[in-house]
C-alpha cells in the first residue's frame, strides 16, 4: 500500500512518523515544494527502520507526479496556525494552495483516497470535493477524530474508566462551534446520564471546554500540534488499508436532507471507513439542543464557504 503525504511541515511529518512507528503501509512518499526538507525528513525516518519491526520504503519528491501510484494521499500543505489564530484565519492562503493541489491530483491520480488535513479542514474539504472529479466517497477531512479521542480520554479520567469502553463523539465544525454529542455518549452499556455523575452539568461544561481549547493550549506552549494528529490520521489510514469498518468522526457532506442544514456542507459526523473510503454515514438521533448546535455549526461553515465560493469555480 503506497501512501502519499503532501506537505513536510509539522503535521505532515507527524503523520509520516506515526505511519513508520506503527508499521502502516509499505511505501511512503513525502511531497514538499522544497525538496531538501522532504529529503531530510525521509532520510531521518529511513534510519529508524533497522530499529523497528517493519520494512517501509521511503521516497521524497517535489513533483506531484510521483504520487501517481498512491492508494491514499493525505494533504497537509498550507500555512500553519499561530498562537492566537483560529483555524478560520488560515483560510485565504490555504484555499489557493489546496485548489492547485486537488486540480493537479485529478490529472495525476483520480483513484486515490484523499484525506484533507489542512485547516480549516471542513471548508477545504468542501472545496476539494467540489473541485475534484473523483467519487465523493474518496475525499473526506480528518475532522474531529482527534477531538473525539480527547473527549473520551477526558471523560475516562474524570470517572476512572478506560477510554476504550467509552463511546463518545465530538461533531460539527472542527473548530470553535464543535460540540459533544452527549445524548449518544455511552459507558459500556450505560448512557452517561445513568452513570450517577455528581454535578453532571458542571462535569459536561468542564469536559467540553477542555476538549475545545486543547489544541489552542498546545499551540500556545510549543507553537504547533504534531504527534496526536499524526497518530489520528495514521489510524484512519490503517482502517482504510485493512478494511476495518471502524467509526471515525470525519468531515463529509451530510448529503441527506437534515432539517434546515444544507446537504453539501462538510462537517464531522460518525462515518464507517473501509477500503472504499467513506462506506456509510451514521446520521444519528440527537436532542433538540444538539440539533440546534449542529445547525449553527453548519450555518457558520456555509456562510464562510459562500464568501469564497467564487474563487473555487
Amino acid at each position: 500500500m503506497h501512501i502519499g503525504i503532501i506537505g513536510a511541515g509539522n503535521v505532515g511529518v507527524g503523520i509520516a512518523d506515526a505511519l513508520t512507528y506503527l508499521g502502516i503501509g509499505k511505501k511512503i512518499t513525502l511531497f514538499n515544494r522544497h525538496i531538501d526538507k522532504a529529503l531530510g525528513e525521509i532520510w531521518d525516518l529511513s534510519d529508524c527502520i533497522p530499529l523497528l519491526e517493519n520494512n517501509i520504503e521511503f521516497h521524497a519528491t517535489d513533483d506531484l507526479k510521483d504520487l501517481k501510484d498512491c492508494n491514499i494521499i493525505a494533504i497537509t500543505a498550507g500555512i500553519k496556525q499561530k498562537p492566537g489564530q483560529s483555524r478560520m484565519d488560515l483560510l485565504n492562503e490555504n484555499l489557493k494552495i489546496i485548489k492547485n493541489i486537488v486540480e493537479n491530483l485529478d490529472e495525476i491520480n483520480e483513484k486515490a483516497i484523499i484525506i484533507m488535513v489542512t485547516n480549516p479542514v471542513d471548508i477545504l474539504t468542501r472545496v476539494a470535493i467540489n473541485i475534484s472529479k473523483r467519487d465523493k466517497n474518496l475525499i473526506f477531512g480528518s475532522g474531529t477524530v482527534l477531538d473525539s479521542i480527547r473527549f473520551r480520554e477526558a471523560i475516562g479520567e474524570k470517572i476512572d474508566i478506560n477510554r476504550k469502553n467509552i463511546h463518545a463523539y465530538i461533531i460539527g465544525e472542527h473548530g470553535d462551534s464543535e460540540f459533544p454529542l452527549w445524548s449518544a455518549t455511552h459507558i459500556g452499556p450505560l448512557k452517561l446520564e445513568d452513570f450517577n455523575i455528581k454535578n453532571f452539568d458542571n462535569f459536561k461544561k468542564e469536559i467540553a471546554l477542555r476538549v475545545k481549547k486543547r489544541a489552542y493550549k498546545i499551540i500556545e506552549k510549543k507553537g504547533f500540534t504534531k504527534q496526536a494528529i499524526g497518530v489520528s490520521v495514521a489510524n484512519i489510514i490503517k482502517s482504510i488499508i485493512l478494511d476495518e469498518k471502524k467509526i471515525f468522526t470525519v468531515s463529509v457532506p451530510i448529503e441527506k436532507s437534515c432539517g434546515c442544514i444544507r446537504k453539501d456542507v462538510c462537517l464531522s459526523i460518525p462515518c464507517v471507513l473501509g477500503e472504499k473510503g467513506i462506506e456509510k454515514k451514521l446520521l444519528m438521533e440527537c436532542s433538540e439542543l444538539e440539533f440546534e448546535l449542529l445547525k449553527q455549526s453548519a450555518e457558520k461553515l456555509d456562510k464562510i464557504y459562500a464568501e469564497i465560493a467564487k474563487e473555487t469555480e
